[in-house]
C-alpha cells in the first residue's frame, strides 16, 4: 500500500467522488490513520470510501488507498446500518458455507456442458429476487449474453459458481471472500475450464485481480468488440426484414428518417480500475444506427454511481447519481449503457423516483446493460418510430 510514500499533494482528494458531497478526504484519512486504526476517532470515515479507485489511479506515488480501506474494514468491521440491500450481502455470507451447494442459472440460448469456455452470470437471479427496480429484468442480461455469444460462435458452459465475493471483500469480510474464492477456483480447475466470460464488471474485476488462476478471464465486451462485424450484420439483416414489413421504420432501422440512436456509455468503476474502456465503446461505435456520445466525465474521470460494495445507498450517494444522470441528460442521450448491475439498478431507481415525485428535470432516456441493449437491437425491440 506504500502509505508512507504519501506526501500530501491532495491529488486524491481532488478526484474523490465523496469529496463532492461530503468532507471525506483520502489525504486527511492517511494523515490521521493511526488515530483511525486505534478506533479513537473518526469511526465513520473508514466506511465512507467507495473503493472506486479514482485516488489510486491519480496518485503520483501509487499509494493504494482502496487496499488500505479494505484492510481497515477487515480489522475494525463495518456496521450493518451502512449496508445497502443487506439481503444480498447475507446471501453471499450464507453461500460461502461449504454445506451450501452452488446452483446453475438457467438461461435462454444454446449452451454446452462440454465446453471449456464458461459463462458466469454472477448473482443475477438474486438481484431479480431482491432488487425491486421497475423496468429492470436482471436475468435477461444473462439471456442476451448467451445469445450474443452464440452469434459469435460460442456455446458456453453456464458455470454454477458461488458469488464472486466482491462485496464481501469490499466490506472487509475477507474470510467470507476467501471461502467463496476457494470454492470457485476449485470448481474451475476440476472442470477444466480454459476461459471464463463475464457480463458483470465487478465479477470480472474480482476474478481478474484477486483469483490468480491459470484461466483466461474475459469481459464479454472484449469478445463482442472482436466480433463487432458479426453483431452489426445480424442487426442490419433484422432491420431490413422489419423495414420491409413495417414502413414505420426509418432508413436506419433504428430511428425515423435515418436518425441514429444517441447512446452514452457509463464506465463502471470495476472496469475503470482495470483501465478497460475501449471494448464497450468499440462495439457500440460499430453499430451503424448508434451515435456514441461521450459524457463530460469519462474513462479515467468517470463518476462513480456510489454503491460499490453494496454500501451507502443514501442521500450522499444519491447526489452522486444525480450528477451523473444530469450529465446524460445534458448530452441529449436516448440511452445510457453500462456493464454493472449496481449502476444499472441505482440509476434506474433514481430515474423512477424522479418520475414518481413528478418533479421537474426528469430523465427521458433509457438505462440498459450493454448485452441487453445489443440483444434488443437484434430483436428489433429498440426503435424510434415516425
Amino acid at each position: 500500500m506504500n502509505l508512507n510514500a504519501c506526501y500530501q499533494c491532495g491529488e486524491c482528494t481532488a478526484v474523490c467522488p465523496m469529496r463532492r458531497v461530503s468532507k471525506f478526504s483520502p489525504r486527511s484519512f492517511i494523515e490521521m490513520r493511526h488515530e483511525i486504526i486505534g478506533g479513537a476517532s473518526h469511526e465513520e470515515w473508514r466506511n465512507m470510501c467507495l473503493l472506486c479507485g479514482a485516488c489510486y489511479m491519480k496518485c503520483p506515488q501509487c499509494v493504494d488507498f482502496p487496499q488500505f480501506i479494505i484492510q481497515i474494514r477487515s480489522s475494525l468491521g463495518v456496521p450493518d446500518d451502512v449496508l445497502a440491500h443487506r439481503e444480498l450481502s447475507l446471501i453471499s455470507e450464507i453461500m460461502s458455507s461449504p454445506s451450501i451447494r452452488s446452483e446453475k442459472t438457467e438461461l435462454k440460448g444454446e449452451t454446452s456442458n462440454k465446453s471449456d469456455i464458461g459463462y458466469f452470470p454472477g448473482c443475477l437471479p438474486y438481484f431479480d429476487l431482491f432488487m425491486d427496480v421497475s423496468g429492470v429484468n436482471y436475468r435477461e442480461i444473462g439471456d442476451y449474453s448467451v445469445k450474443l455469444l452464440n452469434i459469435i460462435g460460442i456455446k458456453p458452459r453456464i458455470l454454477p459458481l458461488k458469488c464472486c465475493g466482491h462485496d464481501m471483500l469490499f466490506q472487509g469480510k475477507r474470510d467470507v471472500f476467501e471461502r467463496l474464492m476457494n470454492f470457485n477456483r476449485n470448481y474451475v480447475k476440476e472442470n477444466d475450464i480454459k476461459m471464463i466470460v463475464f457480463s458483470c464488471a465487478e465479477g470480472y474485476y474480482t476474478f481478474k485481480r484477486y483469483y490468480d488462476m491459470d484461466v483466461e478471464i474475459v469481459h464479454i465486451s472484449r469478445l463482442l468488440a472482436e466480433h463487432a462485424y458479426e453483431i452489426e450484420s445480424v442487426i442490419e439483416v433484422g432491420n431490413r426484414e422489419r423495414e420491409d414489413a413495417d414502413s414505420a421504420y426509418g432508413e436506419s432501422g433504428c430511428a425515423s428518417g435515418g436518425e441514429k440512436l444517441r447512446v452514452a456509455y457509463h464506465d463502471p468503476c470495476a472496469l475503470k480500475m482495470l483501465r478497460e474502456y475501449d471494448a464497450p465503446r468499440e462495439v457500440l461505435r460499430r453499430i451503424s444506427c448508434v451515435d456514441l456520445v461521450e459524457l463530460p466525465h469519462a474513462r479515467d474521470d468517470a463518476l462513480c454511481c456510489g454503491v460499490s460494495g453494496m454500501m451507502f445507498c443514501n442521500d450522499l450517494t444519491k447526489a452522486l447519481r444525480t450528477l451523473r444522470m444530469n450529465e446524460v441528460r445534458e448530452v441529449g442521450a436516448d440511452f445510457l449503457v453500462t456493464t454493472c448491475v449496481k449502476c444499472l439498478s441505482h440509476f434506474n431507481c433514481l430515474k423512477m423516483e424522479r418520475m414518481n415525485e413528478m418533479r421537474g428535470g426528469t430523465y427521458n432516456f433509457e438505462i440498459m446493460d450493454l448485452s441487453v441493449f445489443l440483444g434488443k437491437l437484434i430483436d428489433g425491440s429498440i426503435v424510434k418510430r415516425k
